[in-house]
């Protein structure tokens, strides 16, 4: 989760004060990862908000239904989107290499794979059978991945 919150400036202290304990709260919980609720430093109106989970179900037993009636009552506006991100590595990433060309970066992309590693689960004929991928790709592809001691699937 990740967004901002609007509020008069001159409410603004007031409600992160308020906001402690529940920040307290998350960072307790199982499987919060990150809780953060902070000022922002260049308008003194908007509050950054991050949460980071484990699990979707993890988030979903902490979450409430919201905030306090009072805090609610400063909010003139809060734009927060929930973001589902379904893979992690750890270490540096390792990013796709460009020379593959455009079109295999675009057919890539539009299945979610961003780094190396997301490429250890297809098969290198699926991969194949992606429009924009061919032999050349393919093979900077593999060549990339052996550089890292990675294979396609299978």
């Amino acid at each position: 989760m990740s967004g901002t919150l609007t509020v008069r400036p001159e409410d603004r202290d007031g409600y992160l004060a308020a906001c402690r304990t529940v920040v307290a709260q998350a960072r307790a919980a199982p499987g919060c990862l990150d809780f953060a609720i902070s000022a922002d430093l260049l308008d003194p109106g908007r509050i950054t908000v991050l949460e980071r989970w484990a699990t979707r179900a993890e988030l979903d037993d902490f979450r409430g239904s919201g905030p306090a009636d009072e805090q609610a009552a400063v909010l003139l506006a809060a734009d927060v989107a929930d973001y589902e991100v379904s893979r992690t590595y750890d270490g540096a990433p390792l990013p796709v290499p460009t020379s593959i060309g455009v079109p295999a970066s675009s057919a890539l992309l539009s299945r979610g794979v961003r780094d190396l590693r997301d490429l250890t689960g297809i098969t290198e004929r699926e991969l194949l059978s992606w429009h924009g991928v061919g032999p050349k790709a393919a093979r900077l592809l593999r060549e990339a991945l052996a550089e890292h001691g990675l294979t396609f699937a299978g």
